[in-house]
């Protein structure tokens, strides 16, 4: 009997595989195992990369009360709640001097999500909000395409130059702790939003408006293509299939040889 090789290759399936000492054949998992630890290595990797570390908790702290402290030069009204908040994010932050390692890193990162948590991520945004929905106010003015369009814009620029009047009177009165400054904000944030909104409605209506007026432009531009294509065949002069002249359109025989036209 023929010896049967190491290795074969089952072709119905593609794999490589090894005949074993005993009955039948055994897949071959060097690859699979490969795959598996290469995975397990990835998965790892997004482990530690998630992972808090001490170094990386105090230069959050550090840039983060840098912030807090330019929050308070920018809206000095709320500088009695952010030295509130400040002083509960301070407390968590001491306590980590007596810890080591990952303790550590988790009692910084508690004083990190103290501090900027709450209203004082959003009075951050604040600005940035208030940015936008001014160049939206003045996008839509501009991008106004017809009569009721430009009557959109108009009604939804005032309503954000309202919503922008009221934040920085709010802003400038500011908050005198933290309770006040979340329910301070938030009236902001949301009535910032809701302006946003009503432009960004304006906005919206308009682009439907000129899609639909180009869709019809186009609709029309290639109804009148095919229309004319249309009357330029029927004009257009036609060839004998007998001698290959070319005769003008309402010709009933070819003028060279008499034939008459094709059906």
């Amino acid at each position: 009997m023929t010896e049967r090789p190491a290795v074969d290759v089952d072709r119905r399936r593609g794999g490589p595989f090894r005949w074993g000492a005993g009955s039948g054949i055994v897949a071959d998992v060097s690859t699979v195992n490969r795959i598996l630890v290469a995975w397990l290595a990835v998965a790892m990797l997004l482990l530690g990369g998630c992972k808090k570390t001490v170094e990386g908790e105090q230069a959050a702290w550090t840039s983060n009360v840098e912030k807090v402290n330019a929050l308070m030069a920018t809206y000095p009204g709320f500088k009695p709640a952010l030295e509130e908040r400040m002083g509960k994010a301070k407390g968590i932050y001491d306590a980590s001097e007596g810890l080591d390692g990952e303790a550590k890193a988790n009692k910084l990162g508690e004083a990190n999500s103290t501090l900027m948590g709450g209203y004082v991520r959003d009075l951050q945004q604040l600005d940035k909000d208030m940015k936008d929905l001014r160049t939206k106010r003045v996008e839509a003015a501009a991008k106004a395409g017809d009569e009721s369009s430009r009557l959109g814009a108009k009604v939804a620029a005032e309503d954000a130059n309202k919503a922008l009047d009221r934040a920085d009177k709010a802003l400038a009165a500011g908050a005198k702790d933290e309770a006040s400054a979340t329910a301070v904000v938030k009236k902001i944030k949301d009535d910032i939003a809701t302006a946003a909104k009503a432009v960004d409605a304006v906005l919206e209506a308009d682009k439907d408006k000129k899609d639909e007026k180009k869709a019809t432009e186009d609709a029309k531009e290639a109804k009148d293509a095919a229309a004319k294509a249309d009357a330029d065949a029927k004009v257009a002069p036609w060839k004998c299939e007998y001698c290959g002249s070319e005769n003008p359109h309402d010709e009933a025989s070819c003028k060279s040889c008499g034939a008459p036209r094709a059906k």
